[in-house]
Protein backbone atom coordinates (compact mmCIF):
# COMPACT_ATOMS: atom_id res chain seq x y z
CA UNK A 1 0.00 0.00 0.00
CA UNK A 2 0.95 3.66 -0.29
CA UNK A 3 3.60 4.37 2.36
CA UNK A 4 2.20 6.50 5.28
CA UNK A 5 3.52 9.83 5.35
CA UNK A 6 6.20 10.77 8.08
CA UNK A 7 4.51 13.58 9.26
CA UNK A 8 1.38 11.52 9.67
CA UNK A 9 3.05 8.54 11.04
CA UNK A 10 5.01 10.19 13.85
CA UNK A 11 2.01 11.19 15.13
CA UNK A 12 -0.15 7.22 15.05
CA UNK A 13 0.69 4.75 17.78
CA UNK A 14 -0.04 1.29 16.05
CA UNK A 15 -0.96 -1.06 18.78
CA UNK A 16 -0.89 -4.10 16.73
CA UNK A 17 0.54 -4.47 13.73
CA UNK A 18 3.19 -2.96 11.47
CA UNK A 19 2.56 -0.16 8.75
CA UNK A 20 5.02 -1.39 6.56
CA UNK A 21 3.97 -4.67 6.30
CA UNK A 22 -0.12 -3.81 6.10
CA UNK A 23 -1.21 -5.12 2.64
CA UNK A 24 -4.54 -4.25 0.89
CA UNK A 25 -5.49 -7.04 -0.98
CA UNK A 26 -7.98 -8.83 -0.81
CA UNK A 27 -9.17 -12.95 0.07
CA UNK A 28 -12.25 -14.72 -1.01
CA UNK A 29 -14.59 -14.32 2.15
CA UNK A 30 -14.33 -16.72 4.61
CA UNK A 31 -11.08 -17.41 4.18
CA UNK A 32 -9.52 -20.49 6.32
CA UNK A 33 -7.16 -18.52 7.47
CA UNK A 34 -8.92 -15.63 9.17
CA UNK A 35 -11.26 -18.19 10.21
CA UNK A 36 -8.60 -20.35 12.24
CA UNK A 37 -7.23 -17.31 13.39
CA UNK A 38 -10.78 -15.75 14.82
CA UNK A 39 -11.16 -19.48 16.61
CA UNK A 40 -8.00 -19.26 18.00
CA UNK A 41 -8.67 -15.73 19.24
CA UNK A 42 -11.82 -17.17 21.05
CA UNK A 43 -9.88 -19.71 22.83
CA UNK A 44 -6.86 -17.29 24.15
CA UNK A 45 -9.80 -15.22 25.46
CA UNK A 46 -11.17 -17.63 27.52
CA UNK A 47 -7.94 -19.06 28.60
CA UNK A 48 -7.42 -14.86 30.15
CA UNK A 49 -9.30 -14.93 33.42
CA UNK A 50 -9.63 -11.32 33.25
CA UNK A 51 -12.46 -12.09 30.87
CA UNK A 52 -14.46 -13.57 34.04
CA UNK A 53 -15.51 -10.19 35.23
CA UNK A 54 -16.07 -9.00 31.48
CA UNK A 55 -19.29 -10.42 29.99
CA UNK A 56 -18.74 -8.16 26.72
CA UNK A 57 -15.61 -10.18 25.93
CA UNK A 58 -17.08 -13.82 27.07
CA UNK A 59 -19.81 -12.83 24.74
CA UNK A 60 -17.22 -12.01 21.19
CA UNK A 61 -15.20 -14.94 22.60
CA UNK A 62 -18.42 -17.10 22.44
CA UNK A 63 -19.52 -15.66 18.63
CA UNK A 64 -16.05 -16.36 17.17
CA UNK A 65 -15.82 -19.98 18.80
CA UNK A 66 -15.13 -22.37 16.24
CA UNK A 67 -18.45 -23.73 15.32
CA UNK A 68 -20.06 -20.46 15.03
CA UNK A 69 -17.89 -19.33 12.55
CA UNK A 70 -18.13 -22.62 10.67
CA UNK A 71 -22.02 -22.58 10.88
CA UNK A 72 -21.91 -18.74 9.28
CA UNK A 73 -19.28 -19.95 6.74
CA UNK A 74 -21.71 -22.27 5.78
CA UNK A 75 -24.77 -20.77 5.17
CA UNK A 76 -23.22 -17.95 3.14
CA UNK A 77 -21.61 -21.07 1.02
CA UNK A 78 -22.55 -20.83 -3.06
CA UNK A 79 -20.83 -21.78 -6.46
CA UNK A 80 -19.82 -17.39 -6.85
CA UNK A 81 -16.66 -16.09 -5.86
CA UNK A 82 -16.95 -13.47 -3.39
CA UNK A 83 -13.99 -11.55 -2.49
CA UNK A 84 -12.92 -8.48 -0.30
CA UNK A 85 -13.20 -4.96 -1.35
CA UNK A 86 -9.19 -4.19 0.23
CA UNK A 87 -8.31 -2.30 2.50
CA UNK A 88 -11.26 -0.76 5.32
CA UNK A 89 -10.68 1.68 7.56
CA UNK A 90 -12.56 1.46 11.00
CA UNK A 91 -13.72 4.52 13.43
CA UNK A 92 -14.28 2.01 16.34
CA UNK A 93 -17.00 3.41 19.39
CA UNK A 94 -16.23 4.09 22.74
CA UNK A 95 -19.45 3.74 24.82
CA UNK A 96 -19.40 -0.42 23.62
CA UNK A 97 -15.88 -1.24 23.21
CA UNK A 98 -16.25 -4.41 22.35
CA UNK A 99 -17.76 -3.76 19.27
CA UNK A 100 -13.86 -2.89 17.95
CA UNK A 101 -13.73 -6.77 18.03
CA UNK A 102 -16.70 -7.33 15.83
CA UNK A 103 -15.87 -4.83 13.64
CA UNK A 104 -12.25 -6.25 13.02
CA UNK A 105 -14.39 -10.22 12.62
CA UNK A 106 -16.74 -9.02 10.61
CA UNK A 107 -13.78 -6.81 8.09
CA UNK A 108 -12.00 -10.06 8.34
CA UNK A 109 -14.37 -12.43 7.50
CA UNK A 110 -15.56 -10.54 4.18
CA UNK A 111 -12.16 -10.59 2.98
CA UNK A 112 -10.58 -6.90 4.02
CA UNK A 113 -7.62 -6.03 5.23
CA UNK A 114 -8.85 -3.73 8.52
CA UNK A 115 -7.05 -0.66 9.94
CA UNK A 116 -8.97 0.67 12.96
CA UNK A 117 -8.75 3.59 15.24
CA UNK A 118 -9.58 2.86 18.47
CA UNK A 119 -11.03 5.13 21.56
CA UNK A 120 -9.00 7.27 23.01
CA UNK A 121 -9.99 5.86 26.27
CA UNK A 122 -8.62 2.73 28.01
CA UNK A 123 -11.11 0.20 29.57
CA UNK A 124 -10.42 -2.98 30.50
CA UNK A 125 -11.97 -4.57 27.66
CA UNK A 126 -10.39 -3.45 25.39
CA UNK A 127 -7.45 -4.17 27.16
CA UNK A 128 -7.66 -7.98 27.25
CA UNK A 129 -9.13 -8.01 24.01
CA UNK A 130 -5.45 -5.87 22.79
CA UNK A 131 -3.29 -8.49 24.39
CA UNK A 132 -5.39 -11.29 22.81
CA UNK A 133 -4.91 -10.08 19.04
CA UNK A 134 -1.81 -9.60 19.80
CA UNK A 135 -0.78 -12.80 20.99
CA UNK A 136 -2.90 -14.65 18.77
CA UNK A 137 -1.50 -13.12 15.70
CA UNK A 138 2.53 -13.40 16.45
CA UNK A 139 1.73 -17.47 16.22
CA UNK A 140 3.62 -18.47 13.26
CA UNK A 141 0.31 -20.06 11.81
CA UNK A 142 -1.16 -16.98 11.11
CA UNK A 143 1.52 -15.40 9.54
CA UNK A 144 -0.92 -14.33 6.64
CA UNK A 145 -3.43 -12.87 8.61
CA UNK A 146 -0.64 -10.24 10.13
CA UNK A 147 -0.75 -8.31 7.31
CA UNK A 148 -4.30 -7.63 7.37
CA UNK A 149 -4.64 -6.35 10.87
CA UNK A 150 -3.40 -2.45 11.92
CA UNK A 151 -5.25 -1.35 15.25
CA UNK A 152 -3.82 2.34 16.09
CA UNK A 153 -4.37 5.42 18.43
CA UNK A 154 -3.77 8.77 17.76
CA UNK A 155 -5.37 11.94 18.87
CA UNK A 156 -8.06 13.75 16.80
CA UNK A 157 -6.44 14.53 13.87
CA UNK A 158 -8.19 15.40 10.80
CA UNK A 159 -5.11 14.88 8.85
CA UNK A 160 -4.74 11.40 9.54
CA UNK A 161 -8.61 10.36 9.25
CA UNK A 162 -8.36 12.72 5.70
CA UNK A 163 -5.21 10.09 4.40
CA UNK A 164 -6.84 7.39 5.85
CA UNK A 165 -9.95 7.84 4.23
CA UNK A 166 -8.46 8.94 1.23
CA UNK A 167 -6.53 5.26 0.84
CA UNK A 168 -9.20 3.09 2.05
CA UNK A 169 -11.84 0.67 -0.44
CA UNK A 170 -14.77 0.70 2.26
CA UNK A 171 -15.03 2.28 5.77
CA UNK A 172 -17.01 1.35 8.90
CA UNK A 173 -17.90 4.46 11.03
CA UNK A 174 -19.42 3.94 14.30
CA UNK A 175 -20.46 6.34 16.53
CA UNK A 176 -23.14 9.58 16.80
CA UNK A 177 -24.67 11.39 13.94
CA UNK A 178 -21.95 14.51 13.71
CA UNK A 179 -19.56 11.55 13.96
CA UNK A 180 -20.53 9.87 11.04
CA UNK A 181 -21.46 13.29 9.17
CA UNK A 182 -17.87 14.69 9.89
CA UNK A 183 -16.17 11.65 8.29
CA UNK A 184 -18.43 11.81 5.55
CA UNK A 185 -16.69 15.35 4.90
CA UNK A 186 -13.29 13.81 3.36
CA UNK A 187 -12.82 12.43 0.52
CA UNK A 188 -12.86 9.05 -0.28
CA UNK A 189 -12.34 6.87 -3.87
CA UNK A 190 -15.22 6.90 -5.97
CA UNK A 191 -16.11 3.09 -5.61
CA UNK A 192 -15.02 3.30 -1.69
CA UNK A 193 -18.16 2.00 0.32
CA UNK A 194 -19.31 3.17 3.74
CA UNK A 195 -21.41 1.08 6.50
CA UNK A 196 -22.39 3.59 8.97
CA UNK A 197 -23.28 3.07 12.62
CA UNK A 198 -24.97 5.88 13.56
CA UNK A 199 -27.35 7.20 16.31
CA UNK A 200 -30.45 4.66 17.26
CA UNK A 201 -33.09 3.69 19.23
CA UNK A 202 -34.47 0.72 20.92
CA UNK A 203 -37.34 -0.19 22.73
CA UNK A 204 -39.08 -3.62 24.10
CA UNK A 205 -42.91 -4.91 23.60
CA UNK A 206 -44.23 -7.11 26.44
CA UNK A 207 -47.69 -8.77 25.89
CA UNK A 208 -48.95 -8.71 29.41
CA UNK A 209 -52.34 -11.15 29.08
CA UNK A 210 -48.96 -13.99 28.54
CA UNK A 211 -46.75 -12.35 31.40
CA UNK A 212 -49.80 -13.28 33.89
CA UNK A 213 -50.25 -16.85 32.44
CA UNK A 214 -46.41 -17.59 33.01
CA UNK A 215 -45.08 -20.04 35.22
CA UNK A 216 -43.56 -19.10 38.06
CA UNK A 217 -39.74 -21.10 36.62
CA UNK A 218 -40.07 -19.60 33.60
CA UNK A 219 -40.85 -15.68 34.97
CA UNK A 220 -37.00 -15.88 36.38
CA UNK A 221 -36.14 -16.91 33.07
CA UNK A 222 -37.23 -13.61 31.58
CA UNK A 223 -35.98 -11.39 34.26
CA UNK A 224 -33.06 -12.93 33.64
CA UNK A 225 -33.10 -12.26 29.71
CA UNK A 226 -34.33 -8.77 30.49
CA UNK A 227 -31.68 -8.02 32.62
CA UNK A 228 -29.16 -8.89 30.26
CA UNK A 229 -30.62 -6.43 27.58
CA UNK A 230 -30.68 -3.77 30.31
CA UNK A 231 -27.83 -3.98 32.18
CA UNK A 232 -24.82 -5.97 30.43
CA UNK A 233 -24.10 -2.89 28.95
CA UNK A 234 -25.83 -0.34 31.30
CA UNK A 235 -27.98 0.54 27.99
CA UNK A 236 -25.12 2.23 26.05
CA UNK A 237 -25.62 -0.28 23.36
CA UNK A 238 -27.78 0.91 20.27
CA UNK A 239 -29.95 -2.33 20.83
CA UNK A 240 -30.53 -1.93 24.66
CA UNK A 241 -34.19 -0.50 25.32
CA UNK A 242 -34.97 2.36 26.57
CA UNK A 243 -38.81 2.40 26.90
CA UNK A 244 -41.33 -0.71 27.19
CA UNK A 245 -44.53 -0.54 26.16
CA UNK A 246 -47.07 -2.73 27.51
CA UNK A 247 -49.95 -4.42 25.64
CA UNK A 248 -53.14 -5.12 26.98
CA UNK A 249 -55.98 -3.68 28.91
CA UNK A 250 -55.16 -1.80 31.87
CA UNK A 251 -56.15 -4.54 34.35
CA UNK A 252 -54.03 -6.45 32.50
CA UNK A 253 -50.69 -4.30 32.22
CA UNK A 254 -51.05 -3.23 35.91
CA UNK A 255 -51.24 -7.38 37.10
CA UNK A 256 -47.96 -8.05 34.89
CA UNK A 257 -46.11 -4.92 35.77
CA UNK A 258 -46.84 -5.61 39.24
CA UNK A 259 -45.59 -9.58 38.70
CA UNK A 260 -42.78 -8.58 36.80
CA UNK A 261 -40.74 -6.07 38.97
CA UNK A 262 -41.09 -8.08 42.21
CA UNK A 263 -39.68 -11.14 40.57
CA UNK A 264 -37.21 -8.81 38.85
CA UNK A 265 -35.98 -7.47 41.91
CA UNK A 266 -35.58 -11.12 43.07
CA UNK A 267 -34.34 -12.66 40.58
CA UNK A 268 -31.82 -10.01 39.07
CA UNK A 269 -31.20 -6.73 40.12
CA UNK A 270 -28.91 -8.85 43.06
CA UNK A 271 -26.89 -9.51 40.40
CA UNK A 272 -26.18 -5.34 39.41
CA UNK A 273 -23.74 -3.32 41.10
CA UNK A 274 -24.25 0.60 40.74
CA UNK A 275 -21.08 2.94 41.12
CA UNK A 276 -21.73 6.02 43.47
CA UNK A 277 -21.28 8.47 40.24
CA UNK A 278 -23.67 6.18 38.36
CA UNK A 279 -26.60 6.77 41.20
CA UNK A 280 -26.39 10.00 41.00
CA UNK A 281 -26.37 11.23 37.66
CA UNK A 282 -29.20 8.44 37.32
CA UNK A 283 -31.17 10.04 40.14
CA UNK A 284 -30.50 13.57 38.88
CA UNK A 285 -31.72 13.00 35.53
CA UNK A 286 -34.74 11.02 36.89
CA UNK A 287 -35.77 14.62 38.42
CA UNK A 288 -35.16 16.38 35.67
CA UNK A 289 -37.33 14.52 33.66
CA UNK A 290 -40.15 14.58 36.47
CA UNK A 291 -39.89 18.32 36.23
CA UNK A 292 -39.59 19.38 32.23
CA UNK A 293 -41.24 16.19 31.06
CA UNK A 294 -44.77 16.54 31.03
CA UNK A 295 -45.70 12.79 29.91
CA UNK A 296 -44.11 11.19 33.44
CA UNK A 297 -46.64 10.31 35.80
CA UNK A 298 -45.01 8.83 38.35
CA UNK A 299 -41.33 7.63 38.67
CA UNK A 300 -40.97 3.78 40.54
CA UNK A 301 -37.92 3.34 42.10
CA UNK A 302 -36.40 0.01 43.08
CA UNK A 303 -34.04 1.15 44.96
CA UNK A 304 -30.73 2.47 42.97
CA UNK A 305 -30.91 -0.61 40.36
CA UNK A 306 -33.88 0.30 38.48
CA UNK A 307 -36.05 3.53 37.88
CA UNK A 308 -39.14 3.35 36.10
CA UNK A 309 -40.69 6.47 34.76
CA UNK A 310 -44.35 5.93 33.80
CA UNK A 311 -45.67 7.90 30.93
CA UNK A 312 -49.60 9.27 30.28
CA UNK A 313 -49.07 8.14 26.82
CA UNK A 314 -47.06 8.07 23.39
CA UNK A 315 -47.68 11.85 22.83
CA UNK A 316 -44.47 13.08 21.39
CA UNK A 317 -41.36 11.10 20.26
CA UNK A 318 -39.68 8.70 23.03
CA UNK A 319 -36.14 8.79 21.18
CA UNK A 320 -35.21 11.96 23.41
CA UNK A 321 -36.02 9.61 26.67
CA UNK A 322 -33.27 7.78 26.86
CA UNK A 323 -31.67 5.56 30.70
CA UNK A 324 -28.56 4.36 31.91
CA UNK A 325 -28.04 2.33 34.33
CA UNK A 326 -31.30 0.32 34.50
CA UNK A 327 -33.95 3.58 34.43
CA UNK A 328 -36.55 2.79 31.80
CA UNK A 329 -39.53 4.70 30.53
CA UNK A 330 -43.53 2.76 30.36
CA UNK A 331 -46.41 3.08 28.80
CA UNK A 332 -49.36 1.07 28.36
CA UNK A 333 -51.07 0.49 24.93
CA UNK A 334 -53.85 -1.81 23.36
CA UNK A 335 -52.21 -2.20 20.47
CA UNK A 336 -48.51 -2.37 19.19
CA UNK A 337 -50.11 -0.34 16.79
CA UNK A 338 -49.83 2.79 19.20
CA UNK A 339 -45.82 2.62 18.68
CA UNK A 340 -46.12 3.16 14.73
CA UNK A 341 -46.79 6.77 14.76
CA UNK A 342 -43.03 7.52 16.56
CA UNK A 343 -40.94 4.64 14.58
CA UNK A 344 -38.79 6.46 12.62
CA UNK A 345 -35.11 5.44 10.66
CA UNK A 346 -33.51 6.05 14.34
CA UNK A 347 -35.07 3.11 15.15
CA UNK A 348 -32.89 -0.08 15.92
CA UNK A 349 -34.24 -3.41 17.72
CA UNK A 350 -37.90 -4.19 18.96
CA UNK A 351 -37.31 -6.87 21.99
CA UNK A 352 -40.45 -8.59 22.49
CA UNK A 353 -42.37 -11.23 24.96
CA UNK A 354 -45.65 -12.03 24.70
CA UNK A 355 -46.66 -11.25 20.86
CA UNK A 356 -46.85 -13.27 18.01
CA UNK A 357 -44.21 -12.63 15.22
CA UNK A 358 -47.00 -13.32 12.61
CA UNK A 359 -48.55 -9.93 14.55
CA UNK A 360 -45.21 -8.26 14.70
CA UNK A 361 -44.20 -8.52 11.17
CA UNK A 362 -47.83 -7.55 9.80
CA UNK A 363 -46.73 -4.39 12.69
CA UNK A 364 -43.50 -3.19 10.44
CA UNK A 365 -45.51 -3.89 7.38
CA UNK A 366 -48.78 -2.82 7.15
CA UNK A 367 -47.61 0.80 8.59
CA UNK A 368 -44.80 0.99 6.22
CA UNK A 369 -41.68 1.63 8.96
CA UNK A 370 -38.88 3.12 7.92
CA UNK A 371 -37.57 2.30 11.34
CA UNK A 372 -36.61 -0.89 12.76
CA UNK A 373 -34.07 -3.30 11.76
CA UNK A 374 -34.17 -6.18 14.45
CA UNK A 375 -37.23 -8.01 16.08
CA UNK A 376 -35.79 -10.47 18.73
CA UNK A 377 -37.06 -11.70 21.72
CA UNK A 378 -36.29 -10.86 24.93
CA UNK A 379 -32.62 -11.55 25.83
CA UNK A 380 -31.79 -10.78 22.66
CA UNK A 381 -30.91 -7.59 22.26
CA UNK A 382 -27.42 -7.52 22.19
CA UNK A 383 -26.97 -10.57 20.42
CA UNK A 384 -24.35 -9.59 17.35
CA UNK A 385 -24.29 -10.77 13.69
CA UNK A 386 -23.25 -10.78 10.15
CA UNK A 387 -26.58 -8.54 9.84
CA UNK A 388 -27.21 -5.02 11.65
CA UNK A 389 -28.32 -2.15 11.77
CA UNK A 390 -30.43 -3.61 8.74
CA UNK A 391 -27.13 -3.75 6.72
CA UNK A 392 -26.08 -7.61 5.54
CA UNK A 393 -22.25 -7.11 6.52
CA UNK A 394 -20.70 -9.63 4.35
CA UNK A 395 -22.65 -7.95 0.75
CA UNK A 396 -21.71 -4.58 2.09
CA UNK A 397 -17.73 -5.31 2.36
CA UNK A 398 -17.63 -7.35 -0.23
CA UNK A 399 -18.09 -7.62 -4.09
CA UNK A 400 -19.13 -10.63 -6.30
CA UNK A 401 -16.80 -11.62 -9.26
CA UNK A 402 -19.20 -12.72 -11.87
CA UNK A 403 -17.79 -15.78 -13.54
CA UNK A 404 -19.75 -16.74 -16.55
Amino acid sequence: MTPIPAELRARIDFLVGQPDSLCELPVPVFDPARLAFLADLSSQLMQDVRHLDLPDVVTFAFWCRKANLARLALAAQDDRLRVGLGLVFHICPSNVPVNTAFSLAFGLLSGNSCVLRLPSAASPTLDVLLAAIATTLARPEHESVRSAVALLRYAHDDDINAWWLSQADGRVIWGGDATVAHMRSFPTPARSREVAFADRYSFCALGAPALNALPEAELKGLCSRLFNDLYLMDQNACSSPHLLAWVGTASEVEAAQARLWAAFEREALARYTLAPIAAMDKFVEACARSVQDEEVLRIHRHGNGLYRLALSGLHSSPTTRRGHHGMVYEVAVDSIDAVAPWVDPRFQTLTYFGLDVALLRSFVVRHRLRGIDRVVPVGRALDMGMHWDGYDLMSSLSRWVDIQ
